[in-house]
């Protein structure tokens, strides 16, 4: 496929989380999410994993599907461990951060990172701001639904950072590519990569 020419106007006019309208990126569903390949792949078999419903963000997962998640979650993990031999998980919360011009509802929808990229981005987050650490995803997700804003990290440790000031834009995907020597592919906007993004489709589609 070509770039999507008009994607920054169908982010301000709709949230292509709750209607993708990309079907062949797709993967796998469940009942209440389905696994996405991303938009903008900073490496191939960049996944998300999405709530069907317009949640704002992971730890608002109600407790009725929460193992769904979290089962899925681990599918997901273990696929990505079999075929490039690593996985990280992250997510930006309800900090905004991964909004790209005027404030749009795609942001604030439940949607949670899947890289099989072996980086402890932890480390570079802790860094620059404070965090705690858990022992499952179920209690940093207790932790976090108490918080106004967050950041949910996952690579040897599970941590919840509480950002104090505004996020750049695009915070971890912007660590993350730095870390990887290509810190253009942040943004997912000008970057689509669709070529990335078929060859995760066609290696990944049989395991799932």
């Amino acid at each position: 496929m070509n770039n999507i020419v008009d994607l920054a106007c169908q982010l301000e006019e709709t949230c292509r989380f709750c209607y993708p309208p990309e079907k062949e990126r797709i993967l796998y569903a469940t009942d209440n999410f389905y696994v996405m390949v991303s938009l903008g792949p900073i490496v191939e078999g960049y996944l998300l994993i999405v709530s069907k419903e317009h949640i704002p963000a992971c730890a608002n997962i109600s407790s009725e599907i929460l193992q769904e998640f979290i089962d899925l979650k681990e599918k997901v993990k273990d696929v990505l461990n079999i075929v490039y031999g690593a996985c990280i998980f992250y997510e930006h919360g309800k900090t905004g951060s991964c909004l790209i011009g005027k404030d749009h509802r795609h942001c604030f929808h439940a949607h949670l990172h899947c890289i099989p990229v072996d980086i402890c981005i932890s480390d570079i987050v802790k860094s620059e701001m404070e965090g705690n650490t858990f022992d499952t995803l179920t209690e940093a997700y207790e932790f976090a639904k108490k918080c106004e804003r967050y950041l949910y990290v996952e690579d040897s440790r599970i941590m919840v950072f509480n950002p104090e000031t505004t996020l750049r834009s695009q915070y971890l995907r912007y660590k993350l590519s730095s870390a990887l020597g290509t810190p253009e592919r942040w943004n997912w906007v000008e970057h689509q990569n669709w070529d990335v993004i078929m060859d995760t489709v066609n290696k990944l589609k049989p395991y799932f």
